[in-house]
């Protein structure tokens, strides 16, 4: 598979360490997590609606440790969509612009989501803090677990945002919103 940079035509600007531990080592531990989070979630509902309907039993714990994982999973996903560039974005407006006018557009939605990946590590750290205390109803985990994936996934989306912005400033081109820009 690509890099990132290659996919969207700019020159690799990281050839190093940093794109090795990144594309080798945590891309890949990300989209494993993912995928064992979404085979834990289907086992689990799918049990949770066997019990429930079949025996007429309620799997309490089901349903909460499916709420965790269901946290986790939308925010590492979230990871795995920054990485790959594909979350949703307005391709077309950069594309008005020359390199010069796509690179500042780059720069200023890099510099929007580096804010807010600040502010989700922050805030996340201290909800973690505060309620770590604090037990879930049936399993009895603590209920900072699920504020726990907040500063994880902003830690590892701030990494792939850097290099991004990397690769904007570095870059011989523009910028364009997606790695795979379909739109016309």
């Amino acid at each position: 598979m690509a890099t990132p940079e290659a996919q969207d035509g700019a020159q690799p600007a990281l050839k190093g360490w940093v794109d090795r531990i990144l594309d080798t080592w945590v891309g890949p531990a990300v989209d494993w997590v993912v995928g064992g989070i979404i085979t834990g979630l289907v086992a689990m509902v799918f049990s949770g609606v066997l019990a429930r309907y079949i025996f007429n039993y309620s799997l309490a714990w089901s349903d909460e440790l499916a709420g965790l994982l269901f946290v986790w999973l939308t925010l590492l996903g979230s990871v795995a969509a920054l990485r790959r560039r594909t979350h949703m974005t307005i391709g077309f407006f950069p594309r008005l612009f020359d390199p010069r006018g796509q690179r500042a557009i780059g720069m200023y939605v890099m510099a929007a989501i580096l804010f807010f990946l600040a502010f989700m590590v922050v805030e996340g750290v201290a909800l973690t803090r505060v309620t770590m205390g604090d037990k879930s109803a049936v399993l009895r985990l603590p209920i900072g677990l699920y504020y726990l994936s907040l500063p994880v996934a902003g830690v590892l989306m701030v990494l792939y945002a850097l290099r991004q912005v990397w690769t904007i400033w570095r870059g011989p081109h523009g910028w364009q919103a997606t790695a795979e820009s379909a739109e016309g």
